[in-house]
């Protein structure tokens, strides 16, 4: 092999030596210029994102914002809790049920006490039934009571009364009250009984109780000294 020849080697190997370095500097540069181009686009990708989320943030949180404000932060022009508190006294004063406020309670009083002036009452004080064949005054066993006039209040009318009946139907029977505090009977309190064989209610004329608490008995006298039963006896007292 000549000079000539190995030379024209060195010369190809050397050509082909330089065009594989200047191939692989090229794909270097072409792989790290999509690097470089690569991450510019992911970074803007990035920025975008982040752009995106932060103005979507922003937009709700000034949605939720806006009605908190708009409730929080009263208008100058709306009128504050004291002045409609106002307003609506003064309402309530024009209504007629806030004008006219009738009292139960007083008007049933003054009432109850008008009808309790004007009714009258009634009291009986009974004294019981007994039987007496006495030919004179004497006391019927067990028949007595502790009348007070003045728990009464006002007294209106006092009278006796007394159911009797004799059995054997021919003689007559007084029956009366007696004061046995004071020692005397009750005037005009003397009933007459003449034969009935059935019962009969008599009743007295008014009569007058002594002030203060007394002890009234009642009292039975006969004809003929034949039995007579009492049904029943009381006091009927009226007050105005």
């Amino acid at each position: 092999m000549s000079d000539e020849d190995l030379l024209e080697i060195e010369s190809s190997k050397s050509r082909f030596s330089f065009k594989n370095v200047f191939t692989a500097r090229k794909l270097m540069m072409l792989f790290f210029t999509f690097l470089f181009l690569n991450v510019i686009y992911i970074d803007l990708l990035l920025i975008q994102g982040t752009n995106k989320q932060t103005i979507i943030q922003r937009f709700e949180s000034i949605t939720n914002q806006v009605p908190e404000k708009t409730v929080a932060s009263p208008s100058p022009d709306i009128c504050p809790q004291s002045c409609v508190s106002q307003i609506q006294q003064a309402i309530n004063l024009t209504k007629p049920s806030a004008t006219v406020s009738p009292t139960p309670t007083s008007v049933n009083n003054s009432s109850s006490q008008t009808t309790s002036s004007s009714q009258t009452k009634e009291y009986y004080v009974p004294f019981g039934s007994g039987s007496g064949s006495s030919g004179d005054w004497a006391d019927v066993p067990g028949l007595s009571a502790s009348v007070d006039s003045g728990s009464y209040g006002a007294i209106k009318n006092v009278v006796f009364e007394a159911s009797l009946h004799i059995p054997t139907g021919n003689e007559t029977v007084s029956v009366r009250l007696y004061n046995a505090t004071d020692g005397h009977p009750v005037w005009n309190s003397e009933l007459n009984f003449n034969g009935n064989t059935n019962s009969v209610l008599g009743v007295s004329p008014s009569v007058s109780l002594d002030s203060g608490n007394k002890l009234y008995k009642v009292q039975m006298k006969t004809q003929l000294q034949f039995t007579a039963i009492l049904d029943q006896s009381r006091l009927h007292i009226t007050t105005r």
